[in-house]
């Protein structure tokens, strides 16, 4: 690839960037705690996401989705299986993540995504990564029936 990479040094410095801020998407999604999940996400009309469905939607409409999913539930639960990033150039990189979902609902019931998948694109933005672009693969959650 072309991309201009970074310094060795800069690279693991911005690797550990990266990963701290999944690190509080993914503590934010595990106390249920929106803002602080969603945080990492730029907040603008130009933001994309394609859903593990394959729609296309905004950053509203995204967070939205979210937080009505997140409110039908007592816990949730992310593992990290492997990561990985690639630099694209100054204040750009992608990170692939992919992860295993488990979310307790408030019926009791259980939705267990196994091998999921994300792809983020960050941009370097006032001083913080954001997420300017993000895609979800997974198949459908198994569903279980509460305990």
């Amino acid at each position: 690839m072309g991309a201009q990479k970074p310094t060795s040094s800069d690279a693991k410095r911005i690797e550990q960037e990266l990963r701290d801020t999944v690190a509080m998407l993914i503590a934010g999604c595990e106390a249920l705690d929106v803002d602080l999940a969603f945080g990492l996400f730029w907040d603008s009309p130009e933001f994309r996401m394609i859903g593990m469905d394959g729609s296309l939607c905004d950053y509203a409409t995204y967070v939205r989705d979210n937080v009505d999913y997140l409110s039908t539930c007592t816990s949730f639960e992310l593992t990290t299986i492997d990561d990985e990033i690639r630099f694209l150039g100054p204040g750009l990189a992608i990170y692939s993540w992919i992860y295993r979902a488990e979310a307790t609902l408030q019926t009791g019931e259980r939705d267990v995504f196994e091998n999921a998948a994300a792809t983020f694109v960050f941009e370097k933005l006032g001083g913080e990564w954001k997420a300017v672009y993000y895609q979800e693969s997974a198949l459908p959650p198994k569903r279980t029936a509460g305990e």
